[in-house]
């Protein structure tokens, strides 16, 4: 029965996506889509399911950044090539899922038993505050958790790590009447400063920028794409390889390739550079 089913979901995606392809009228296209999108949820789910297994992210978070990575694989389906749109769709949803996952991450790594004691402390203060009981102090809050003083003062300032601020929030100023002070932004050093710096640099920092930047200029224009998407946009392999025309595991064999050639060649130039000023020393000490 499960076959079945199966079959028939495919034999409805094959004749809705020659439906789409044939159609000139953008609304009909988009009721095609959105057709598609409905008979392939299943698809999805199956996925987050799994997915959320090693995730922190709810299910239904899940499924609705699938759904987004489902849409982009139908966008850019075609049924000429004879390929399964489930095939093609599925690197497209679990990328979105992980892509998700790793934007949430938090910049701090904190161990899991000292996140879980922080959730559990957040959730029974939570759970006084709608009971309208006050909130717990260190010691009974330890307590009631049946942790010791230790390990939840290190979960809750590893916790307070962990936030995302507004760089235009106010400071503390650890005053006892709770005054704040600038902002943090004014923090960070004058960009003045920084450029000041930069002219500071090594000239061998700067002229090794400069070989690495015209060396690059220098590779083919799929291979410079490849590097470039991949390094300086963070981009995928399935995203990669749909914007080149070429299969994701052969962008990824590709770049690695190049890389790999560039590595060998700057660190090539840094010997040559090495042994040249080594012979400029001892010319210049006779």
């Amino acid at each position: 029965m499960p076959a079945l089913v199966a079959e028939q979901r495919l034999q409805r995606n094959r004749q809705w996506l020659d439906a789409r392809a044939d159609s000139s009228d953008p609304r009909e296209r988009l009721a095609w889509r959105n057709a598609l999108v409905a008979e392939n949820l299943n698809l999805v789910r199956s996925i987050a399911g799994r997915e959320a297994r090693g995730a922190d992210l709810p299910f239904d978070d899940l499924v609705q950044v699938g759904c987004i990575g489902l849409i982009r694989a139908l966008e850019a389906f075609d049924p000429a090539r004879g390929n399964r749109l489930s095939s093609f769709a599925v690197p497209y949803i679990r990328g979105a899922m992980r892509h998700e996952h790793r934007d949430r991450q938090t910049l701090v790594r904190i161990p899991r038993p000292l996140w879980e004691l922080r959730q559990q402390a957040a959730r029974l203060q939570e759970e006084r505050r709608r009971l309208g009981q006050g909130e717990l102090g260190g010691a009974a809050l330890a307590q009631a958790l049946g942790c010791g003083d230790g390990p939840l003062t290190e979960a809750l300032q590893l916790g307070r790590l962990a936030d995302m601020r507004s760089l235009d929030a106010p400071r503390p100023t650890g005053r006892e009447d709770g005054g704040e002070g600038g902002p943090w932004l004014d923090q960070l050093p004058d960009p003045a400063s920084l450029a000041e710096m930069e002219e500071q640099a090594p000239a061998a920092a700067t002229e090794e920028q400069l070989w690495i930047r015209r060396r690059l200029e220098q590779l083919d224009p799929l291979e410079r794409q490849l590097v470039l998407g991949r390094i300086d946009q963070n981009r995928t392999w399935v995203e990669l390889g749909d914007e080149l025309a070429l299969a994701p595991r052969q962008a990824q064999r590709r770049c690695l390739a190049v890389l790999t050639r560039l590595r060998q060649e700057v660190e090539a130039w840094r010997q040559s550079r090495g042994a040249t000023a080594s012979a400029s020393r001892a010319a210049s000490s006779v």
